[in-house]
């Protein structure tokens, strides 16, 4: 994982981190794009990608015996990737027509819109693809400045999930990661402008209505981050007894799907209502989802409501550790972040230790009406 993604870009190089994510696999000193294609499939193994606002990571899910070509390959990958002009057009065409799909699903395009209001002219706001003048406007160049900024050192971490001898794996990352090495200053996320509450309205061809009820929130070290992730599940999590699913689907059959989420960023974060809807149930709908965050906001939570919450909350991370494939990505990121994983022993701690009175405040910050932004395609 190395974290560098769209929050990084310069003005110019918007889309540039997803676009590198895409031509790493084009080719390196030493094997082809197709001999990429074909590394590890043959054995049934994985080889994958995706960028993110502030990280991007390059990942292989494989048998154990194909660990090390896997760990070889990836490094490759990241370290020794010559971006083939001819490749770079091609994979221009690719991510153009990635676009254009993603224009065509109206729930990705309203969260790229809500970021986009969310940090007005910030480099994290911005759609992660890029748009297809920026996309077009890239070279080799444009690619190797970005990656020089970037892929160093003290920006990069390895997570390993696997029945993998730790001896093996140190004599390993001597071989393959070690020797790389870029010590340049690594790049910050640019500033982040003031947050404006707004209301937008755009129109579709759907007969749904989609909607997003979004504030800033806390950036990824703050320590209230732990009680906002915990009052976002009792609200919207993947869960059929969220607040807001037994409020607008299970009471009132208003929508098949609602959620709540919580991304936090370097110097930021965004709380986010989703939900869709007919259009006739659209300002009903609205006024539930903002009914369910008053309760909150207004009152401090039962105990016992508290505890059931920590305890349905805890058993879902217990559940999440043991997909190997997630338990890698939150591995990576802890470190990227924090230097450090924490176990799910240290997670349970935080969470017990949340208070009413800690969840009310944050509650009364994040849940004020007069903070909350709106978009709606109707």
């Amino acid at each position: 994982m190395i974290g560098a993604g769209s929050a990084h870009e310069n003005e110019n190089e918007h889309g540039i981190a997803h676009f590198i994510e895409h031509v790493l696999f084009k080719g390196t000193k030493k094997r082809s794009a197709l001999d990429i294609c074909y590394g590890l499939e043959h054995d049934g193994g994985e080889l994958n990608a995706f960028t993110s606002r502030e990280s991007t990571i390059i990942y292989s899910i494989v048998q154990n015996f194909q660990f090390e070509n896997a760990l070889e390959m990836i490094c490759d990958l990241v370290f020794n990737s010559t971006f083939p002009e001819v490749e770079l057009e091609k994979e221009k065409g690719v991510i153009i027509s990635e676009i254009d799909s993603a224009n065509c699903n109206i729930s990705e395009v309203i969260y790229d819109k809500s970021m986009l209001f969310m940090f007005k002219g910030d480099a994290v706001g911005k759609p992660i693809l890029g748009t297809k003048k920026s996309v077009k406007s890239f070279t080799a160049d444009a690619v190797r400045s970005f990656i020089k900024r970037n892929y160093i050192n003290e920006n990069i971490v390895l997570s390993v999930v696997g029945d993998v001898d730790i001896s093996k794996l140190n004599a390993l990352t001597n071989k393959y990661l070690i020797k790389y090495n870029n010590k340049s200053v690594i790049a910050k996320p640019l500033k982040i402008s003031d947050y404006k509450p707004y209301k937008k309205e755009f129109s579709s061809d759907s007969a749904q209505a989609f909607c997003t009820i979004s504030n800033r929130a806390y950036r990824v070290n703050d320590k209230r981050s732990v009680g906002l992730s915990l009052l976002t599940n009792i609200l919207g999590g993947p869960i059929f007894s969220s607040q807001l699913n037994i409020s607008l689907r299970e009471q009132n059959g208003l929508v098949y799907d609602i959620s709540a989420s919580y991304e936090a960023f370097a110097n930021s974060g965004v709380f986010q209502i989703y939900f869709e809807t007919a259009k006739k149930n659209l300002k009903k709908s609205i006024k539930l989802a903002l009914a369910e965050l008053e309760i909150l906001h207004n009152k401090k939570m039962a105990k016992s409501q508290l505890d059931y919450a920590k305890h349905r909350f805890i058993g879902q991370l217990i559940v999440q550790n043991e997909n190997y494939e997630q338990r890698m990505i939150d591995n990576a990121k802890m470190l990227l972040l924090f230097g450090k994983t924490e176990t799910i022993d240290k997670q349970k701690s935080k969470i017990n230790a949340l208070t009413s009175a800690d969840l009310h405040q944050i509650a009364n910050d994040i849940f004020d009406e007069e903070k909350l932004s709106f978009i709606s395609y109707l």
